[in-house]
């Protein structure tokens, strides 16, 4: 029995359960805070879809535990390249999610809890791994060594009532904007590659990752790995957060062209290289790939502060990243696989004050920063 996510069918005698890495329904952080609380063709009518160009090659995913080796991506002018040999696990398909929780109560003891002025840490690892082993990787890659994203003229569409055709012009202006600040970070690593893929839906849709239903109730936009497309379901977003709160759209999908991110430069495939050898790590090793992507969405939301703008919503900017989205404080902690809505603000903004991807190293950092 296959999962529609594409992960495998529930063990026999056990009712299907989301897959891996989904959240409860998401639930807005109201703005201004109220007191006391803090793929085949489109079916005829549907799915509404803004398809951009630019997809290359899925790669080949086998059935888990094979996997043969990992070299890291080729340095620009370097003799070594990225080389996949066999399989990848199956639980890598490649969906990364960008979900929302219940609002959390700020508690001022959390060590991933943003101070006034927000953080502001440069990570640097404190182990020395084996050269070219998918740890040395994940904790040195060369993105790390590339400077600020080019600041980008990008005022913010008018999400009007949140419609789907308000949220495809939001979307198809910020996603240009994505992939203009990004491309020349690519280029600098000896990466060209196409631009992603962006689908705008609000009816089923189709894709390398598992078939998906607007307001699911789990799922507010997705990265799938397989075929390199971001899915954003509108009537989710508009559910979760409405027109108003179009920073929370802004940080979403940065977030999830953050998991292109990694998708390029080779931290995904580190990871679950890595993942391969330490199983046990599974959980702590998604919140901080969840969390870098994170980091990464904010880095990119400093080179639009000026156009967006965002200079003079930073006290809202704040509170959304750190309330918005992650996983709550009764989350079980074995269930935290996207880290607290505080660690989540701490990563979005170290990346938004530090301004450049060298904030993003999350695999270098203690535990208590990915809470």
């Amino acid at each position: 029995m296959s999962s529609p996510y594409g992960y495998g069918g529930p063990p026999q005698g056990r009712p299907p359960g989301p897959p891996p890495g989904i959240l409860p329904p998401p639930q807005a952080a109201p703005w201004p805070p109220q007191q006391g609380q803090y793929p085949p063709g489109p079916m005829q009518g549907a799915p509404v879809q803004q398809q951009y160009p630019g997809q290359w090659a899925q790669p080949y995913y086998g059935p888990p535990g094979h996997f043969n080796g990992f070299q890291p991506p080729r340095k620009r002018g370097g003799p070594l390249r990225l080389i996949l040999f066999g399989f990848v696990l199956l639980i890598f398909l490649g969906v990364s999610f960008a979900v929302a929780s219940a609002l959390l109560n700020k508690s001022g003891t959390d060590t991933a809890d943003p101070g006034v002025t927000g953080p502001s840490i440069v990570p640097t690892p404190t182990t020395n791994p084996q050269k070219g082993s998918a740890e040395d990787y994940l904790l040195n890659a060369d993105v790390y060594r590339t400077g600020p994203l080019q600041e980008q003229n990008c005022p913010a569409a008018n999400l009007g009532s949140g419609s789907l055709a308000s949220q495809k012009v939001y979307y198809q202006r910020l996603f240009k904007c994505l992939n203009d600040a990004w491309r020349p970070v690519f280029h600098e690593l000896g990466q060209d590659k196409p631009d992603p893929g962006l689908v705008v839906f609000d009816q089923p849709v189709q894709t390398a990752c598992g078939n998906f239903q607007p307001l699911s109730g789990r799922v507010l936009a997705f990265y799938c790995y397989g075929n390199q497309v971001m899915y954003v379901d509108v009537k989710q977003m508009n559910k979760a957060f409405g027109p108003q709160q179009d920073l929370a759209y802004l940080m979403t999908i940065a977030h999830e062209y953050g998991h292109h991110v990694q998708g390029v430069t080779g931290l995904f495939y580190a990871r679950a290289v890595y993942l391969q050898d330490h199983p046990d790590q599974k959980l702590e090793s998604s919140r901080r790939n969840e969390l870098q992507a994170s980091c990464f969405g904010g880095v990119f939301s400093k080179s639009v502060e000026k156009s967006y703008p965002l200079t003079k919503r930073l006290d809202e900017f704040k509170e959304q990243s750190s309330n918005s989205f992650g996983e709550s404080a009764d989350t079980p902690e074995d269930e935290r696989t996207h880290g607290l809505a505080t660690s989540q603000g701490f990563w979005i903004q170290n990346g938004f004050n530090i301004g450049a991807n060298k904030a993003c190293d999350t695999f270098a950092v203690s535990a208590d920063l990915v809470k």
